[in-house]
C-alpha cells in the first residue's frame, strides 16, 4: 500500500479543535499526551488499524469514547510524508 492510499482509507478527518477543546475541558486524560504536552501540532479522526501501527511507533493516539485521534507532531506537510506513515506504508 502506497503512503497515499494509506491516508486516503486511514485518516478520517482533522479534529484539531474538538480534541484541543475537550483537552482544555478536561474530558481526555491528559496521560494519553504527557510527555508530548505542546508538541502536539494537529489531532487527527484515524481508523483503530492505523491507531494500533501508530502506536507501535511511539507516536501520539487518544483512544476514548469509541474514537482513536492522532497527535500529530508535524506540520505544513502532507500527512503521507510523515517519517511515521512511509513506514508503515512500506510494511
Amino acid at each position: 500500500m502506497t503512503a497515499r492510499r494509506l491516508v486516503e482509507n486511514c485518516v478520517l478527518m482533522n479534529q484539531t479543535a474538538v480534541v484541543d477543546e475537550m483537552l482544555n475541558k478536561h474530558l481526555l486524560p491528559e496521560e494519553y499526551i504527557y510527555p508530548f504536552l505542546g508538541d502536539v501540532m494537529e489531532w487527527w479522526l484515524i481508523d483503530s488499524w492505523l491507531a494500533e501501527r501508530l502506536k507501535r511507533e511511539g507516536e501520539v493516539i487518544i483512544d476514548e469514547y469509541g474514537c482513536y485521534w492522532w497527535g500529530r507532531l508535524a506540520s505544513g506537510q502532507a500527512i503521507y510524508m510523515d517519517a511515521a506513515i512511509q513506514k508503515i506504508a512500506g510494511e
